[in-house]
């Protein structure tokens, strides 16, 4: 029997209208849901096919800014260097008044390019990607284990020059092919793009 047949006979206004009331609430409400359930995961496809493929056509490769970058990056470190000169070396220091290598490493980083990195360095070692000794960009972490000290850490400037805080020198730069580094080099990471 069908809404209208069942309308027509006069029993509209029973319990038999309640319960089939009740049924079409209930159906609607399973459509309804059944609806939701359908454009979700539609849309989620949508979504993960974009994500996919790309919503570009295509890539187009820009212009190679990499020597640009480089220069721009190693004449900040630089001029931020000169900034530190005469600083001395201050175990657990980070400012002008003094510094350790860790801490000077920490406010460049904050200073130049508003990027927080830990405090010491043996987080400092964990932070960002492994990048070669020969594949040294302005700007990478260059670690080393010289004697009576667990960790050093500096900022790589270029052609084998890197900018750190020394125990005897205070903030400095020397090169990574000085024999004495060179022997202790221990790795290097990019933080840096």
């Amino acid at each position: 029997m069908t809404l209208p047949e069942f309308l027509q006979i006069g029993m509209a206004d029973g319990p038999a209208a309640e319960i089939f009331n009740t049924y079409e609430k209930q159906i609607s409400e399973l459509m309804r849901k059944y609806i939701d359930l359908h454009i979700s995961i539609i849309s989620a496809a949508v979504i993960i096919f974009l994500l996919i493929t790309g919503c570009a056509p295509s890539y187009q490769k820009g212009p190679d800014l990499s020597e640009t970058y480089k220069i721009d990056v190693e004449q900040m470190l630089r001029e931020e260097v000169k900034l530190w000169a005469d600083t001395p070396h201050r175990m657990g220091g980070t400012s002008s008044s003094g510094t350790d290598c860790s801490g000077f490493v920490m406010s460049v980083y904050g200073n130049l390019f508003q990027i927080t990195l830990p405090r010491d360095t043996e987080k400092q070692v964990s932070t960002g990607v492994p990048v070669d000794k020969n594949e040294l960009k302005p700007g990478d972490l260059v670690f080393f284990r010289p004697p009576k000290i667990k960790r050093h850490v500096g900022i790589y400037l270029s052609n084998g020059e890197f900018a750190h805080t020394s125990s005897r020198k205070g903030v400095t730069i020397s090169s990574i092919d000085d024999p004495y580094w060179n022997k202790y080099y221990w790795t290097s990471r990019r933080i840096l793009p």
